[in-house]
């Protein structure tokens, strides 16, 4: 025990924030008098958990009897996870008004019975704010479910699995002003239709955040026209399983105006949902405050795409590698799949020609020269590029013509930030250094077989023999990443004479090589 004491009482506080405040108890309250007194006599708050995974030989009516009860003005969060446990615990009538720091409750594989009887005890809870529940095959109608959870008073975040999304129905009144709630932040798992879907929203119009899965379709126009608009809406994330494009423009026409975020994710052979003017049609005219728009279609032979405006960070090894995003305004383009027809290039032609797109990470195999060069062409201002490695450049430049085309096309281009990632020979890093050799940062991914210092001392050579004299930066991702690489890796560079009035340092697992 002498190494551990010698952790501070905040250390320590950090270290239980993980960990079941029953647990904690059981294991540390007798272990000496500071820890006794951590534990006992301080004021930090205590999570408490009931999981199937526990390891602990006490009864649920020993742990709320002997921890729970006597720290109920600590405990800050409650989490459950095992059917058996419910019936015991309700029958403890566990929570009163006296946990009057409880604000955050998970409740999972329970069933519509079990909730019912626990719920009085919730709705006692003065600061009970956010409440998940997942049921355990609910085929009951969900209404009534809800109808106790807009009771909440205190209410700011909700969310609901059904566990069996098609079987369970939902029956709801349209609410009275007086039976608004103060949710601002709702997540539901559960197929519904327009309709169920309308009377759902009437209870929440102060929504913030929203996520809903799945909206079904089978139902008219004039469905949309009784939706009542939530003014406060700023994300919208949007599962469609058969609802026709014309009905869900109509709902998110109906949703939309204040949103930064939407994303939608479509389940409907309807070609209309990939029709980008129609999109920005419906962005022009309905969300003027939008920063990022997210389009996934399933069933379509088309690009998933994603596009990422203005708010977020260039994609560099998951977010490891970062940039200052005011140097490089504009929007994200994420291509996650490539149709061999690449007919939603054209498509999308128009959209770009409304979106500033400087940034783009192609997440899956370029098999052709032709679709690469297509994109870049209809991407003309494009800064940082990020490109997945799947075949070699030898069997991705063919055709000669080709290369001589996408030279010209690069010339052209303002790309100066190149990653890319799976690297797996030298082959990579000469293609990309002769391709762009205008580019002032360089990062690349290499996996665990290859020596970072051979390949930063074939990177630097090429470099140098393509007199790429300006100022650079190269950044080199491996496995494992140790400090005495950083020693090792100036040995060379100056046993060599690569560069001159440079810096190497280290972040996990990633190299930086600077100079000017």
């Amino acid at each position: 025990m002498n190494h551990i004491e010698n952790l501070s009482n905040e250390i320590f506080y950090e270290i239980f924030d993980y960990l079941d405040g029953c647990a904690i108890y059981q294991s540390f309250s007798n272990l000496n008098i500071r820890f006794q007194n951590l534990i006992i006599h301080s004021t930090f708050y205590l999570k408490v958990q009931f999981s199937s995974k526990s390891q602990s030989n006490l009864t649920i009516k020993d742990r709320y009897e002997r921890y729970i009860l006597p720290n109920k003005h600590r405990i800050i969060s409650f989490y459950c996870d095992n059917e058996l446990y419910y019936e015991e615990f309700i029958q403890l009538a566990p929570f009163n008004s006296t946990f009057n720091y409880l604000e955050s409750i998970i409740l999972k594989n329970i069933s519509t019975f079990q909730f019912i009887d626990l719920f009085i005890y919730l709705k006692s809870l003065p600061r009970l704010s956010s409440l998940q529940i997942f049921f355990d095959d609910c085929d009951d109608d969900i209404g009534d479910i809800f109808q106790l959870l807009f009771q909440l008073p205190f209410l700011k975040y909700l969310k609901v699995d059904t566990g069996d999304y098609e079987n369970s129905s939902l029956t709801l009144p349209v609410a009275t002003n007086e039976q608004y709630t103060s949710i601002e932040f709702f997540v539901f798992f559960h197929s519904l239709t327009l309709n169920e879907f309308r009377r759902l929203l009437s209870y929440l119009p102060r929504l913030t955040h929203l996520y809903c899965f799945t909206i079904m379709g089978f139902e008219s126009r004039n469905s949309i026209e009784l939706f009542t608009n939530i003014n406060n809406l700023v994300q919208f994330n949007l599962c469609i399983h058969g609802l026709p494009c014309n009905l869900c423009q109509a709902l998110l026409s109906k949703l939309a105006l204040q949103l930064n975020i939407l994303s939608v994710t479509v389940f409907n052979k309807d070609k209309r949902y990939l029709d980008a003017n129609r999109w920005e049609e419906l962005i022009r005219k309905n969300m003027p405050h939008l920063e990022r728009f997210i389009s996934i279609d399933f069933l379509s032979f088309f690009l998933l795409i994603l596009l990422y405006f203005f708010s977020q960070d260039f994609y560099d090894f998951e977010e490891h590698l970062s940039y200052d995003r005011h140097s490089c305004p504009g929007v994200n383009l994420n291509i996650i799949n490539l149709n061999k027809k690449q007919v939603y290039i054209n498509r999308l032609k128009s959209l770009f020609k409304i979106i500033n797109v400087t940034r783009l990470v192609i997440k899956c195999s370029i098999n052709s020269m032709k679709a690469f060069i297509k994109i870049l062409k209809v991407l003309p201002n494009l800064m940082m590029l990020c490109v997945t490695f799947l075949t070699h450049p030898d069997e991705f430049l063919r055709a000669e013509e080709d290369m001589i085309e996408l030279r010209r096309c690069v010339e052209k281009s303002e790309i100066t930030n190149v990653t890319i990632v799976n690297i797996e020979d030298s082959g990579y890093v000469d293609f990309i250094i002769d391709l762009f050799p205008q580019m002032k940062s360089f990062s690349i991914q290499i996996i665990a077989d290859y020596n970072l210092l051979s390949v930063t001392e074939w990177i630097l050579d090429r470099i140098k023999m393509n007199k790429m004299s300006h100022p650079m930066k190269v950044c080199i991702m491996v496995e494992n990443g140790t400090d005495d690489l950083i020693e090792k890796l100036y040995e060379m560079i100056d046993s060599k004479e690569l560069l001159k009035n440079y810096t190497i340092f280290r972040k996990l697992d990633i190299f930086y090589i600077q100079w000017n």
